[in-house]
């Protein structure tokens, strides 16, 4: 039934006056809800216009021409790259993965240790890593993998430069493995073309103007040509009567040949060593030389959350696989600024950095830390700290 309309008053000419009943609540309800949907519907096709027109395109990179890798001389490098790559998964990273092993581990007669046969099945099967077996190289030429206990030397760094062997890839991205990656760095893949880009060694104790390039983080542009002229500019180091033995690594090499025309990127956020916990000084890191007093602030906490890369650097101390020796830990550790307090922010930090390293060791290469050096002392002696 329609709804009954009453002439119940007059204006002021005699005329009478229509009454409409007002709207029942659900009426009303009604309406707005009627309204409310039409302006939602409006913004709603407002927003995909804008999303089609401006962020709706596929992304046309090419993922599989670019790579992040690793190498491995060992069963400690096998597991640290294996770490990596989980977490390269973990974190949604869309490159390729592959990794360099000695290709002794194919050989059923090589008495390699079977954690190494398994933990290759696991990056292959877990974290899709594309496997690629390889001759290391070492200062003197073709080098052995080392072992679990008997671990490779630092010549064998040197098996670096067969990165620019990759050439199936566009681009190659490559960091040291002893490192904890919390963010991916899929971003660098799209910085303009060049043939290295590394971070500065902003720990350096050379001149801040004379910083060296580190060869702890690397985008690199794959070349044959590269991996023969680095190695044999290497030999003829070695032919040199006057040679300089600490220039025979990698270091110093790829600073030779890219330190005038590599891209330079900032170490904040792409790489923070475990060393900067333990300085007084900051300002390296912060970047603060000459700056305002409000470019000056340190917050390990700020620190840890925005690096990307967050590279073990504590020598002497051991690696983090290594168990903290008991000398070794207190003469190593954040001093707290000195305050002799129990404990600080640094400290804190810095240790749950390690022994969050070696809980991911356990949980994911199914292997155990190696126990600490007996003698401080000795072993100070031994690696040339003393």
């Amino acid at each position: 039934m329609g709804a009954t309309f009453e002439y119940n008053d007059d204006d002021d000419h005699g005329v009478p006056i229509l009454q409409i009943p007002a709207r029942s609540r659900s009426q009303r309800l009604r309406i707005t809800y009627l309204r409310y949907r039409k302006t939602l519907l409006l913004f709603g096709a407002i927003a995909l216009l804008l999303y089609l027109f401006r962020g709706g395109e596929k992304d046309s990179t090419d993922w599989s021409r670019l790579a992040y890798v690793q190498y491995a001389t060992d069963t400690h490098t096998l597991c640290n790259a294996l770490m990596i790559f989980e977490a390269l998964k973990r974190l949604g990273s869309k490159a390729d993965r592959a990794l360099l092993y000695p290709e002794e581990w194919d050989s059923p007669s090589s008495g390699s240790d079977a954690r190494n046969g398994q933990m290759l099945k696991r990056a292959r099967k877990d974290y899709g890593v594309k496997l690629r077996p390889i001759q290391l190289l070492s200062i003197n030429g073709p080098a052995e993998p080392g072992t679990f206990k008997h671990p490779s030397d630092y010549g064998t760094s040197i098996t670096k430069f067969r990165l620019f062997e990759l050439d199936e890839y566009d681009r190659v991205l490559h960091f040291d493995g002893d490192s904890i990656l919390q963010q991916h760095l899929d971003e660098l893949f799209q910085l303009p073309p060049t043939a290295m880009a590394m971070v500065r060694a902003y720990w350096s104790d050379r001149p801040r103007d004379s910083w060296p390039l580190a060869t702890t983080l690397m985008l690199l542009k794959p070349d044959i040509a590269e991996t023969k002229n680095l190695y044999e500019t290497l030999q003829w180091r070695r032919l040199q009567p006057d040679r300089d033995d600490s220039r025979h690594y990698d270091s110093d090499l790829l600073n030779d040949r890219f330190g005038s025309s590599a891209l330079v990127l900032p170490h904040r956020p792409y790489l923070l060593q475990t060393s900067e916990f333990r300085w007084d000084d900051h300002s390296a890191w912060l970047g603060s030389y000459g700056a305002p007093a409000s470019a000056v602030k340190w917050d390990p906490h700020i620190a840890l959350a925005e690096a990307k890369l967050i590279h073990f650097s504590d020598w002497p101390l051991p690696k983090p696989w290594v168990m903290w020796p008991r000398d070794g830990l207190t003469e190593i550790q954040p001093s707290c600024g000195g305050s002799h307090v129990a404990s600080c922010d640094e400290r804190e930090i810095w240790k749950q950095l390690y022994e969050d390293f070696r809980r991911r060791r356990r949980d994911i290469c199914k292997i155990l830390s190696v126990p600490a050096p007996q003698d401080w002392a000795k072993y100070k002696n031994e690696t040339g700290a003393s």
